[in-house]
């Protein structure tokens, strides 16, 4: 795949930057009353690159998972994990957007897995390159 650097790249750039922000973020967290969407301008732009790389990340470990032996259990388990990070966080990220009536507590596994997630695509597209 010629892609394959760029997009070990990209992941880890996202991963890296969840990362940071999820730690950083009770330092200048939401408004003062609960719902507030103050100070969540950081996680709005970013949700749109997390978007992006869980479209890619479905697309190559889909790609891997197809190309594979029907006995390799890691390229399934990659996927599935890929197809679970990706159903947490679409709806949750539509309500955010629509009415803000996300849930903190899935933000907050989607801002844990999803790091993983893409972090370990993002290695195995650079060695695999």
């Amino acid at each position: 795949m010629i892609l394959a650097k760029p997009l070990a790249i990209y992941f880890k750039l996202v991963a890296a930057a969840v990362v940071v922000n999820f730690f950083v973020f009770p330092f200048y967290g939401p408004g003062d009353e609960p719902g507030d969407p103050a100070n969540l301008d950081v996680w709005n732009v970013l949700d749109w690159f997390m978007a992006a790389a869980l479209a890619l990340v479905l697309i190559t470990t889909w790609q891997r998972r197809s190309a594979a032996s029907s006995n390799d259990r890691s390229a399934r388990a990659m996927f599935i994990f890929a197809v679970a990070v990706t159903i947490a966080f679409v709806p949750n990220w539509f309500r955010a957007m629509v009415d803000g009536g996300d849930n903190f507590t899935i933000w907050h596994l989607i801002d844990t897995a999803l790091p993983i997630l893409l972090w370990t695509e993002g290695h195995r597209l650079w060695k695999a390159s």
